[in-house]
């Protein structure tokens, strides 16, 4: 199997996955340089020094001890799917009966489908930066739309349950950018606009 690459683990949460009593995996590394990224820390995709094997046995077992305490497993980053480790780590937490909510930027349509197509979430979260052509300026990053759109378009004809969701930071994006980005949301399907949360 190969390991998650493991950035911080918090073991309890009523917050995170809608329903359910939680905990959080964050995956270490992101491809995104957003900068109201309040993890920022998770951006590197590897940091020295640390044993990902032990920090992966180490999360799977506190969430194999606590099945009767949690409902569910968040499994957040970071860009969770970036990680090589990502669905030998679903199958794991499939295997201790978990409901499993990823949270995503969407820039994986490829890594995304694979793990709709398997049965491995229950819930998927995707960031919607922005409106389509301002993406590269508020991620600043030189990143190929089409693979955001491709994602958004799989989440939206998928029976998995799902929530788009977007950042409001004030001089990126203004009232008429949420509006166009809520004109793409289909009928029936969950949105959302969160305030920024400034970094300590």
């Amino acid at each position: 199997m190969d390991n998650l690459l493991v950035g911080g683990f918090t073991p309890f949460t009523l917050t995170d996955y809608p329903g359910r009593i939680a905990a959080i995996v964050f995956t270490q590394g992101c491809n995104l340089a957003c900068p109201f990224c309040h993890n920022r820390s998770l951006i590197p995709y590897k940091r020295p020094g640390v044993d990902d094997a032990l920090k992966t046995r180490k999360v799977l077992d506190f969430l194999a001890e606590r099945r009767s305490r949690l409902q569910g497993v968040v499994i957040t980053g970071g860009e969770p799917t970036l990680q090589r480790g990502l669905i030998d780590f679903l199958k794991a937490l499939r295997s201790l009966d978990y409901q499993i909510k990823l949270d995503t930027n969407g820039t994986r349509p490829d890594v995304l489908a694979q793990v709709l197509n398997a049965g491995l979430v229950d819930f998927v979260a995707m960031d919607l930066k922005a409106p389509w052509s301002k993406y590269s300026l508020v991620t600043e990053t030189a990143l190929d739309v089409d693979s955001v759109k491709e994602s958004f378009s799989l989440l939206s004809s998928n029976p998995v349950e799902c929530l788009f969701r977007t950042t409001f930071v004030p001089g990126l994006l203004d009232e008429e950018d949420l509006r166009e980005i809520r004109a793409m949301i289909p009928e029936g399907v969950r949105y959302k606009v969160q305030d920024v949360v400034k970094r300590q």
